[in-house]
């Protein structure tokens, strides 16, 4: 449908606390009511709709119809694009006679004959109308094939929009706004496993479509508008996110209560159960099916505050979060940031300057001994903010690189963090006189602590053979002026493959390392001869991927890495100049 100025009637709340390969199209979904077309309606028919207003059950509220709107155009499957436009009268249960969210999807009868589902109100309006959605255009949101998943009928439990949040601060609820671009209402936490329910669904049951599950929960809530004899489901009457063919779990929601508001009254409720799959989310509504179920990505946060221990005597074990989140690779990279990002800025409690140090561990199909990344963080005012940045970063490149399905997939993200500033600064740099080709260079290096005496350490450097002239010493944190990928960055080469990209992810310099490094370009134009001369010449590292160029120079001696228990801070530089070896003169000159 293409009104925009209307309230969509579902609403997402955030809580702490199978599908077989399908055929190009699902046969066509036959609700096991009768239903009514639209152009069978009337001004001032009457009749009610089904919805939960407290539990589980669904009552009957009266409604009556005002108009039936039509808009010019068709939708998919050919039918004209209609809403129906009804006004809720006052009932015992439902005394102030308002529409609220969380009524999305409520089927609307005339005279025991399904018309449609209530999609949409208006905010700061009267919130006693309502628009449906007719019942002809969310049955095609059965004419969209499937995502196709090889997943089997689940046989034990699962682990475990204003936006409903529990156990998340509203501040760390923000972090996934970004995805519902609402509003945020605080409710307690349910937490932990979700019961896997067997039963079926019936018009007008209250229904959450989760995100994430587990000790985070994020979910939209409406209600359940039509089932088929075949196990299927429609709801909402509008989108969800409107992402097409979808495998979202779905289950039951309980509602506690209706909150009145002057903006958009609205169903407080929490997830209850998970009872299928929604495979379709589309301008009309979702659709699903009832008793299969989704796989999923799991993860978990393993949080330590290392100043506990100056207040408690001891260091306690790490606070753990498990969650798991919709395997779509795109969405789910979103999620992971934001609930990581959420439960990070909880578990610190505060805000601004600190360190941490962040070990991200991947297990999935291809990872047999998994894939681990550890590093070190320090910023002067937003640590909670930092410490996640190049986490989040490898998930999505995981999540979304093209050479593997890795699913199913696991990631563990461990954080200890700090109010002190672990840095070690580099102070001064010296190195050793007579520096010769093949000769050993000592380096010696003084590092200062954070506001405490410096000490110093000695790095030997092997200089090539077939260096001359004068060369570069730099000395510098794994931040700062990191290698690059020349050879992928230049277009000499690519990530080719899976095992590639595993080890280029991995080879980047960390924080807490100390670089040690000559920059010497051993291949040069002027050692070029004859044609080969008036070629480009490439440089070692425009030759090689970054692993290899690692691997390379620090077998041959020109690059030292000291990995710290600080996050290292700055760089210096020193210029060597080669010495030319008498005997190797006086021989050249003989020959």
């Amino acid at each position: 449908m293409k009104f925009k100025q209307f309230f969509l009637l579902s609403v997402i709340f955030l809580v702490l606390g199978a599908v077989g390969e399908s055929a190009s199209h699902a046969a066509v979904f036959v609700p096991e009511h009768p239903i009514l077309a639209v152009s069978k309606l009337r001004t001032g028919d009457k009749g009610y709709l089904l919805t939960v207003m407290k539990g589980s059950k669904p009552v009957r509220l009266p409604i009556e119809i005002v108009s039936v709107i039509s808009e010019s155009g068709k939708n998919r499957a050919g039918h004209a694009e209609n809403a129906v436009l009804i006004r809720m009268s006052q009932s015992p249960e439902n005394k102030s006679g308002f529409i609220a969210q969380g009524m999305s999807g409520s089927p609307v009868f005339i005279g025991e004959r399904l018309i449609g589902a209530l999609g949409s109100g208006w905010n700061f309006g009267d919130h006693r109308m309502g628009l449906v959605t007719p019942i002809d255009e969310m049955i095609d949101v059965f004419s969209y094939a499937d995502k196709p998943l090889k997943v089997g009928r689940a046989r034990f439990p699962l682990v475990s929009s204003p936006v409903f949040v529990g156990g998340l601060s509203e501040s760390a609820a923000q972090k996934l706004s970004g995805l519902a671009g609402a509003s945020f209402v605080s409710m307690p936490s349910n937490g932990g496993e979700l019961p896997l329910e067997t039963t079926r669904f019936i018009p007008g049951d209250a229904i959450a479509v989760f995100l994430a599950w587990g000790d985070v929960e994020a979910a939209a809530v409406g209600t359940v508008t039509a089932t088929s004899k075949d196990g299927r489901f429609l709801a909402f009457g509008h989108p969800f996110l409107e992402r097409g063919a979808v495998n979202f779990p779905v289950g039951r929601a309980y509602v506690h209560d209706v909150i009145n508001s002057q903006v958009f009254p609205f169903k407080l409720a929490t997830p209850a159960s998970i009872l299928g799959t929604a495979t379709q989310d589309r301008s009309a509504g979702i659709g699903g099916r009832m008793g299969y179920f989704t796989p999923s990505i799991s993860a978990t946060l393993a949080f330590q505050d290392l100043d506990e221990s100056s207040y408690t005597g001891r260091l306690a074990a790490p606070i753990l979060r498990n969650f798991r989140v919709t395997p779509d690779a795109f969405l789910a990279h979103q999620l992971l940031e934001g609930v990581y990002s959420g439960l990070l800025v909880d578990l610190w409690g505060r805000k601004g300057q600190g360190t941490a140090v962040v070990t991200l561990r991947i297990d999935g199909r291809g990872l047999t001994r998994g894939w681990t990344r550890k590093n070190m963080f320090f910023s002067d005012s937003s640590i909670e903010t930092l410490a996640l940045k190049e986490s989040a970063a490898i998930i999505g490149a995981f999540l979304r690189q093209p050479f593997s399905d890795v699913s199913p997939i696991g990631f563990r993200l461990e954080v200890s963090m700090t109010q002190e500033p672990k840095i070690l600064l580099i102070e001064d740099v010296s190195v050793s006189q007579d520096a010769k080709p093949g000769d050993a260079l000592g380096v010696d290096v003084t590092l200062r602590p954070y506001r405490s005496a410096p000490v110093k350490k000695r790095f030997d450097l092997i200089i090539p053979k077939d260096a001359e002239g004068n060369c570069e010493l730099i000395v510098r944190s794994g931040g700062e002026h990191p290698l690059p990928q020349l050879a992928v960055e230049g277009g000499w080469k690519s990530i080719n493959g899976f095992e590639r990209f595993l080890s280029e992810i991995g080879a980047g310099d960390a924080n807490n390392e100390l670089i040690v490094e000559l920059n010497i370009d051993v291949v040069s134009a002027k050692n070029a001869k004859g044609a080969d001369a008036q070629k480009p010449q490439l440089l070692s590292e425009e030759k090689e991927y970054l692993s290899e160029t690692k691997a390379r120079r620090i077998k041959e001696g020109t690059l030292r890495v000291f990995r710290s228990d600080y996050v290292v801070d700055g760089m210096m530089k020193r210029v060597i100049t080669l010495t030319a070896d008498k005997k190797s003169d006086d021989e050249s000159k003989e020959k």
